[in-house]
């Protein structure tokens, strides 16, 4: 509002006031005691307070929440519970909502008995890897034997071992020698009658026998002698083949029995990612509150299906609300970023504080958005209300009063304090200014009175006060 109407809209308002006044003043005495009882006049009164002068209240704006966020599901399915409304409030971390989770946990369970089933084929191939690295130990213990007997063979008898079969067959003839000639003796013994039948058939027998042992003694020698035939080569060498044949096999199937466990193994990981997997979509059916905040907005209701990413909630933080001015382009140099910005939403004055200037005019309305951000601990201001700005001009501060509580008889304007239950006129100066429906009064009241407001116009000095109960400290 310009400064050349504010001076002829407070004489209309005071030229009101007093009329009002004195039609008051003309009522008699005795009506006027009679109005007085002991009840006391109804009015209403608040505390006198200095507030910031020149401030020009000709801005406004819709409150949003300070940070809003629309809330959806990431999967999709049925909702089972939903109870919360629009206007609740919601700490981080509380439940929102939640659909039904009976697939979800079907599909943890499938997931839990795949790790179950590829565990035991874990444990089925570390025991066919033990059982392969046994059969190649042997595989390897027998190649090792065949080894060893073709070298023998191919090596032949030691000198040792042909020295004991030259000394057995040396015995052998020595025992032989010895049978023949005691056989000769005994035999003509007994051709002469000095020998018994019995006597010379044992000295044939003993003969027979050292001629037996005689020519074993001498195969044995001869065989030492000679070395291995071809046939025993050719035999320790298809042992020796053999034994290397299963140990490829072994090493083969030791290779298969890695090669299985190696596959247990990725089935088991595979399992593993498989439940990870259904334990995150179990714990998507449910919706948390990512901050602390007021529900904005409910869209969904228990029973309704849901896709992936359809908004079921709307939530907003309101310990702290914003606003957004739209100061016109020609006075935004006037305004900064941190600067104190006063808001007021039914009587209720607030302090707040720009947090942004935005780099664009509206093209439609040639204006220029400010964000400026209010204090809302308790929570009492909603976002979707209107409020009006005033932008401070001054720093000088002074007593303002609502223009109804001023009244103007003669040539002295005055109100009437409130002081121990009742009403006393007092003369107050005004200082030819109003802000935001308000009067500035330069003397007569100081900071910290109580003041009547409503039902002001009515009353005598002395008369007795009752509260409604909408005083304002």
């Amino acid at each position: 509002m310009s400064k050349n109407k504010i001076p002829l809209l407070l004489s209309a308002i005071l030229a009101i006031t007093v009329v009002t006044a004195g039609c008051s003043a003309e009522q008699p005495a005795s009506e006027a005691a009679a109005d007085a009882s002991t009840s006391g006049t109804v009015v209403d009164t608040m505390v006198v307070k200095k507030e910031p002068l020149n401030t020009v209240y000709d801005l406004s704006g819709t409150l949003q929440a300070y940070e809003e966020r629309s809330i959806s599901f990431e999967i999709g399915g049925r909702v089972a519970a939903a109870s919360l409304a629009a206007g609740a409030s919601v700490s981080k971390g509380s439940v929102l909502a939640q659909l039904d989770q009976s697939d979800y946990r079907l599909q943890l369970a499938q997931a839990e008995a795949s790790i179950q089933e590829a565990q035991a084929a874990v444990t089925n191939a570390e025991a066919g890897i033990r059982s392969a690295a046994s059969s190649l130990a042997s595989a390897e213990a027998q190649v090792e034997s065949a080894e060893a007997n073709v070298r023998k063979v191919n090596k032949g008898a030691r000198e040792q071992e042909r020295a004991q079969a030259r000394a057995a067959a040396d015995k052998a003839q020595s025992a032989y020698d010895k049978a023949k000639a005691d056989a000769d003796r005994i035999r003509k013994l007994y051709e002469a009658g000095a020998a018994s039948a019995s006597e010379n058939e044992s000295a044939q027998l003993q003969l027979v026998s050292a001629e037996k042992d005689l020519e074993t003694a001498r195969e044995s020698l001869s065989l030492l002698q000679e070395g291995a035939t071809a046939e025993d080569t050719d035999a320790a060498k298809a042992a020796l083949k053999e034994a290397l044949a299963g140990k490829s096999a072994a090493s083969a199937a030791q290779l298969q029995a890695q090669s299985s466990k190696e596959q247990a193994d990725a089935g088991y990981e595979k399992a593993k990612v498989a439940k990870e997997q259904a334990e995150l979509a179990l714990s998507r059916t449910t919706l948390s509150a990512p901050f602390n905040g007021a529900i904005l907005e409910k869209l969904i209701e228990p029973g309704e299906l849901v896709s992936s990413g359809q908004t079921v909630y709307r939530i907003g933080s309101i310990d702290r609300l914003k606003v957004l001015l739209p100061v016109p382009d020609s006075e935004i140099q006037d305004w900064k970023k941190g600067q104190k910005v006063g808001v007021s939403l039914y009587g209720e004055t607030r302090t707040a504080s720009v947090s942004a200037i935005y780099a664009s005019t509206n093209a439609n309305t040639g204006t220029i958005n400010v964000e400026v951000v209010i204090p809302n601990s308790s929570h009492d201001w909603l976002p979707g209300q209107v409020i009006k700005a005033a932008r401070e001009l001054s720093d000088k501060q002074g007593v303002l009063v609502p223009v109804e509580a001023v009244i103007q008889t003669g040539e002295q304007p005055y109100v009437f304090k409130e002081v121990e239950g009742k009403a006393v006129k007092t003369n107050v100066e005004l200082g030819g200014q109003m802000t935001d429906n308000k009067l500035l009064v330069v003397s007569g009241l100081s900071e910290g009175d109580r003041i009547v407001t409503k039902g002001a116009a009515s009353l005598f000095n002395g008369d007795a006060l009752r509260q409604t109960g909408g005083g304002s400290e």
